[in-house]
This record gives structure tokens, C-alpha cells and sequence, in this order.
């Protein structure tokens, strides 16, 4: 009788599963997209993480993390986690050099845009992260962007910049 009760079970589950891969909304090969990505932007010494599906990229100490994909949100995630650096948070003029250039790096567009015509406001997110919240510029176009966040967390100095579609 068990054994019929867990047929019986995994039967109503498959058409769950199957389901859910074809609503998927958005496209999540992040390993095409993210190389296809950065292939457009002549970038081709990287690693591809398959575990974190995130290409990496060592700049001396430092590693920038870049990711695009999704299927529910559609997410573009550039991230630069530093291995040895003496700047604090409050060094203000040095994340946002930092955003810019990982903005123009990575033709982060609108990013680039408000950095660069200082459109945005600091935001004390918690005691070791501040976030530079981005002004939208397009309400009705379901792009958001997550801003400019600066964490120390855990013994680490990470900076990142994301924006998905919802």
C-alpha cells in the first residue's frame, strides 16, 4: 500500500515539474548569456563557476563575478570582491570611482548615466553595507535597478551592481 502511495505521488509531481520549466518567463542559460555577454565586450579570459553559474575574472588580488540570466527575474549582476584593500566605507569618492568604472566596464548603461550625473542617494543598509540607490528612469519599463552596494561583511570589501526584470 505504501509503495502505491508514493506512485501515486511522484505521478502527480511530474506534471509540476514539467510545468514549471515551460513557465519559465525569461531565459536562464546563464552560461550562454553570461559568455555571449562578455564575449560582446572582447572580454575572454574568464572562468565559468558552474556551481554559482558566474563567470570569474581575476584582476590581481581582486575577482569581479559577472552573471546574467533568469527565468522568473532576469538579473545582470557585476560584482567585485576585493582581497586586499585598505578602504573604508566611508570613502565615498572611492566606491563610486570603483561603480563607475565596473559600469563602464561592463556597459552598464544607466548605471554609468547616474553615476556619472551623481543621481543617487547613500542609503546605510545595514552596519557594514551602504547602498547607492539608483534613480529609475523608465517607472513603467519593469527593469530595477538594485543600485550601488558597498559590503564589508564577513571579513569581506564587496562592491556590486545588479539590475533585473521582473
Amino acid at each position: 500500500m505504501r509503495v502505491i502511495i508514493t506512485i501515486i505521488g511522484v505521478l502527480l509531481c511530474l506534471p509540476t515539474f514539467s510545468q514549471s520549466e515551460n513557465d519559465c518567463t525569461f531565459n536562464n542559460d546563464y552560461k550562454g548569456l553570461t559568455t555571449d555577454w562578455l564575449s560582446e565586450l572582447g572580454k575572454t579570459n574568464f572562468i565559468w563557476n558552474a556551481k554559482t553559474n558566474q563567470a570569474e575574472i581575476q584582476s590581481g588580488q581582486d575577482t569581479i563575478v559577472i552573471s546574467k540570466g533568469g527565468c522568473i527575474h532576469f538579473n545582470t549582476l557585476v560584482e567585485l570582491r576585493l582581497g586586499n584593500n585598505t578602504h573604508t566605507l566611508k570613502d565615498t569618492e572611492y566606491w563610486l570611482k570603483k561603480a563607475l568604472y565596473l559600469a563602464t566596464e561592463f556597459d552598464l548603461k544607466h548605471y554609468k548615466k547616474m553615476l556619472k550625473k551623481n543621481y543617487f542617494n547613500r542609503v546605510e543598509a545595514r552596519k557594514n553595507v551602504i547602498v547607492f540607490d539608483i534613480k529609475d528612469d523608465k517607472i513603467g519599463d519593469n527593469l530595477f535597478y538594485v543600485g550601488v552596494e558597498i559590503n564589508f561583511e564577513n571579513n569581506r570589501k564587496i562592491i556590486s551592481l545588479s539590475e533585473y526584470y521582473n
